[in-house]
């Protein structure tokens, strides 16, 4: 397939032009830049993995014949001010860390071509998911180890107000330094969130949150505020799966763990069926950091990890044998496709997927944990939907709103425009035009992976009358668009997610005209991926009708409206 770079559109590999506005058409992809260089300055020697933002290639520094991992957008992408939001978030964010257990970011910038690419650090090693999968439980003091320099990675995010948000097994890669030693590299702050300005984590309007749900803390999963202590709720699940090769909430279904995670307490470390016995130090260092309330965990990963190390001191440094029968059911993700392994993977190996049913002022350490207090969680848990795409697991969690493929009436524009929240800033409309020229704005961003309906469906929860700002519906809307294929053949699972996560924005309260018609034309694209011509027409329709003046719109209903040939 090839793709217009300007509304978008894909067409066939024989068409030179687009038909709708006759600009040269690009093969969809960056399938042909291995041999090139890049910036003058980076030689592409083959590509790593591939995504729906764009590719990571490896590449080689020209001059200083250092390896780095390229990562490029697609030109579909690269046309959209929200995606170079995103995509510089993360340059940003991880730039800003200059620690040895942090990927590092070289370069990041745009080619007189248009080539919108950043490159990082190559790393040559594999994650901790795929460590965990093919060894199982660690050895004590080995688990200690990757949790210092993990807890030391976290320490110099949060000492900046950078929450990664996205801890997991995944995003901790590991290499081999001097003696065979672990070293640890944490990646991906693609989401991290700075604390505090416009970059604050916030609870959007529409409550919805992103993350993997087996490592997300319960704020996290309620939608709350977050800082740094949501990141060591998370490492703290990651060290209990380090020591017992499971997870402290027995359930069958990510959504019954989510669930458990508000409701119920963590099974103990020897109650994991580990084989081993764990001194009641360790025990109370986990308890302490997986509190529900955030004020009654550790203050700061360094803490954390201190007591960590104290705790496994006298440990005999043997694995344990697991049995996880009864515990949390964890499946096993597709393994890498080798050992060398680009820092940031566009889609890689996701955390332990579900089954397919489908600062801080540190409390005193020597005080023994309060009981839990349990925040009310009905709402939460009638709306915890989860999904597995590319391999990873994401969760979204929303606060209104049901799902129905019927549309409402057309809008009353002005009352929306009312309804919306005039303290927000206003960010650029959701029914942007691809062909405008970037913007300097750096948005707030989040990918919100769609529901995938074969596991879970959202409840319609009673109306809490929260309006919605464009800029939160338009951000959120557009990362669904990070998982339809650039080929043309997105899978039906993710189809359908897509128009059941754009469908709910649809149908909430108080969306502008402009963030509904991109949901309408997000649900056109996903009625067409699943092979539904009328509704995809209908839906586009709607677009056009809500956002005339959008050219993705209209070259989408013209493409539909066009007789088979």
């Amino acid at each position: 397939m090839k793709l217009c770079p300007t509304c978008g559109n894909q067409w066939p590999d024989e068409q030179k032009f687009c038909p709708n506005d006759g600009s040269a058409l690009k093969t969809a992809g960056t399938t042909d830049l291995v041999g090139s260089v890049i910036a003058g300055n980076y030689h592409i020697e083959k590509k790593l993995g591939e995504g729906g933002m764009g590719a990571v290639y490896l590449g080689q520094h020209v001059k200083m014949g250092r390896k780095s991992a390229i990562k490029v957008m697609t030109q579909s992408m690269a046309n959209d001010p929200d995606a170079i939001a995103r995509f510089n978030r993360e340059a940003t964010n991880a730039a800003r860390i200059n620690h040895p257990n942090v990927c590092a970011i070289y370069d990041f910038g745009e080619t007189r071509d248009g080539l919108i690419y950043l490159a990082m650090e190559f790393i040559e090693g594999e994650s901790l998911s795929d460590l965990l999968e093919r060894e199982g439980a660690l050895p004590p003091k080995r688990a200690a180890s990757i949790f210092q320099q993990v807890g030391d990675a976290l320490q110099a995010a949060h000492d900046l107000g950078i929450v990664h948000r996205d801890l997991k097994p995944d995003n901790i890669m590991l290499t081999k330094g001097r003696g065979g030693a672990d070293v640890v590299k944490v990646v991906d702050f693609g989401i991290a969130k700075a604390v505090g300005g416009e970059e604050g984590q916030k609870v959007t309007k529409t409550g919805l949150v992103v993350g993997t749900p087996e490592y997300m803390s319960p704020e996290q999963l309620a939608g709350d505020k977050l800082d740094g202590r949501s990141d060591i709720y998370s490492l703290a699940l990651v060290l209990y799966r380090m020591l017992t090769g499971t997870l402290p909430f027995q359930a069958d279904s990510a959504q019954e763990v989510m669930i458990k995670r508000l409701t119920d307490e963590p099974v103990p470390l020897n109650a994991a069926g580990s084989g081993l016995t764990f001194p009641d130090q360790l025990q109370a260092v986990l308890d302490r950091a997986l509190q529900r309330m955030p004020g009654e965990r550790y203050g700061s990963a360094a803490e954390m990890a201190r007591d960590v190390t104290q705790a496994v001191g006298d440990m005999a440094d043997t694995a344990p044998a697991v049995d996880t029968e009864g515990a949390t059911q964890i499946i096993s993700a597709t393994p890498s496709a080798g050992a060398t392994v680009a820092a940031t993977r566009v889609a890689g190996p996701g955390a332990p997927k579900p089954r397919a049913r489908t600062p801080d002022t540190p409390a005193v350490a020597a005080a023994p944990p309060a009981p839990a207090k349990k925040k009310p969680v009905m709402a939460i848990a009638a709306t915890v939907a989860v999904i597995a795409l590319g391999g990873g697991t994401a969760a979204v969690v929303m606060i209104s709103g049901g799902a129905t493929r019927t549309p409402s009436v057309t809008p009353d524009t002005a009352q929306q425009r009312a309804a919306s929240d005039p303290s927000q800033t206003q960010r650029p409309a959701a029914g942007r035009d691809l062909t405008q020229r970037r913007q300097t704005t750096d948005p707030q961003t989040t990918t919100i992976p769609p529901k995938d309906t074969t596991t879970a469906r959202v409840e319609p929860l009673p109306e809490r009358g929260i309006p919605v700002s464009v800029g939160d519906a338009t951000d959120r809307l557009y990362a669904v668009l990070d998982h339809f294929s650039l080929a043309g053949n997105t899978p039906a699972p993710i189809a359908s997610a897509a128009m059941d996560t754009a469908l709910a924005y649809y149908n909430a309260p108080g969306i502008p005209a402009k963030a509904r018609a991109l949901a309408a034309y997000i649900v056109s694209q996903s009625e067409g991926a699943l092979e539904n011509k009328s509704e995809a027409l209908r839906w586009a329709r709607i677009a056009v009708d809500l956002d005339s003046s959008n050219k993705s719109y209209q070259a989408n209903l013209s493409g539909l409206s066009r007789p088979p040939q």
